[in-house]
């Protein structure tokens, strides 16, 4: 009896290793993300919302429901991480402040590196934990630090997204668990991506680890901390930032990248898996790095015209430019710019110095205005003498035109 009983088992057991298991919505594939980056276009992402942005310009490549109210799972943590590098410029903290563990802090669900009552750790250590396992524990606990209490982070959060003009987003607590009430938008998103990592590039010292130990390995607790960012693995020159999940929220990802001179933050919202987020954010990154550039204007300290001087030695002083324009724009919209002089006055009356601004040449693409540049006079003019204008009057009365 036993014998039949063990042999049941073990064809039940081959049986099962014969079932293809599907992997996990959180795995990741790097020949499946190939595959739905090939499959991929500008105008049919899968992404609930998405947004392409240039962060040293804040102009918006690609959009897509980028105003739409969502919920952001642990998105919420690029404000979290902003508030705490203020308070790190400020003086309030430093990353080696020891930060202990409160019973709030300790209770905390979901992602965590497990932190126990009245254990001790270093604001740079909570940082990674934030940065690379996401940890909700490690938000909470550097939140009271920082603010007293998670409620009184909150309301800083909240009173920092009005600040920075981020008009469709509320925060009900520091770690993205909240689905109800608790919302922005993938453009309000970008608004304070760009804020964190212009103001504070050392974020890329935690956001761009890919591997990082928590705790000693002698301790119970130990963790081995794998960021959850595949975007890291795939993209060449991706630097961060933050990924994110939530059953209401779907799989959501903030995205940066730099090469050269260009630093581009993407953003997908509502992915159906891991593989999806990463492949239509690396998509549109190329879409940004392939078709965009910066461009400058050439016309600095060029002639570029003259305008009519009365009363003076001669009719006309020439003008040149002063400045250069640094445009990003459509790599196919460079040969588009169109430029017009603008005078201040028609005519100028002497005596004129030398560098007087008199006007400006404009830039523009498609009749949007791009910026401009002032225009100044090169040269000084003398007003004529007495006599001198006497004798153009009388030539003048003639028709005869006193100077070719």
């Amino acid at each position: 009896m036993k014998r039949r009983t063990v042999s049941i088992i073990i064809f039940i057991s081959l049986m099962l290793m014969l079932i293809p298991v599907k992997a996990s919505n959180d795995s990741y594939d790097k020949n499946e993300v190939s595959a739905i980056y090939s499959s991929s276009s500008i105008d049919n992402l899968k992404a609930t919302s998405a947004i392409l942005v240039e962060a040293n310009t804040k102009q918006i490549l690609y959009a897509k429901d980028e105003n739409k109210q969502i919920p952001i799972a642990s998105l919420t943590k690029i404000m979290s991480v902003y508030l705490v590098m203020e308070a790190i410029a400020n003086n309030e903290i430093t990353y080696e402040t020891m930060i202990k563990t409160s019973a709030k802090a300790h209770g905390v669900e979901g992602s965590s590196v497990y932190l126990n009552l009245g254990e001790e750790f270093t604001l740079r250590e909570l940082l990674y934990a934030i940065e690379v396992r996401s940890a909700n524990d490690a938000t909470v606990a550097v939140a009271e630090a920082v603010a007293g209490s998670q409620g009184e982070f909150v309301n800083r959060m909240n009173q920092k997204a009005e600040e920075l003009g981020m008009l469709n987003t509320y925060y009900r607590d520091c770690t993205g668990l909240t689905d109800a009430g608790h919302y922005s938008t993938v453009k309000d998103l970008s608004i304070v991506t760009s804020a964190l990592i212009n103001e504070y590039k050392n974020i890329f010292e935690f956001s761009s680890t890919l591997e990082k130990e928590f705790r000693n390995k002698e301790h119970r607790d130990y963790q081995y901390m794998v960021n959850r960012n595949n975007l890291l693995n795939y993209y060449d020159g991706a630097s961060g930032l933050k990924t994110g999940f939530t059953s209401a929220a779907g799989y959501c990802l903030v995205g940066t990248a730099q090469r050269g001179d260009i630093s581009l933050i993407a953003i997908v919202t509502g992915e159906i898996d891991n593989n999806h987020r990463v492949a239509e954010t690396a998509y549109l990154l190329d879409y940004g790095f392939s078709n965009f550039m910066y461009t400058e204007t050439t016309d600095d300290q060029q002639m570029v015209g003259t305008i009519e001087v009365r009363k003076g030695v001669d009719k006309s002083v020439e003008t040149y430019a002063k400045g250069t324009l640094r445009l990003f724009m459509k790599k196919t919209d460079t040969s588009k710019i169109t430029k017009e002089i603008i005078y201040d006055i028609a005519s100028l009356e002497a005596p004129v110095e030398k560098d007087t601004v008199i006007g400006k040449i404009v830039y523009s693409l498609d009749g949007e205005v791009l910026g401009e540049i002032e225009v100044f006079t090169a040269q000084a003019m003398e007003k004529a003498d007495f006599w001198t204008l006497l004798w153009r009057s009388v030539l003048s009365w003639f028709g005869i035109d006193w100077q070719k």
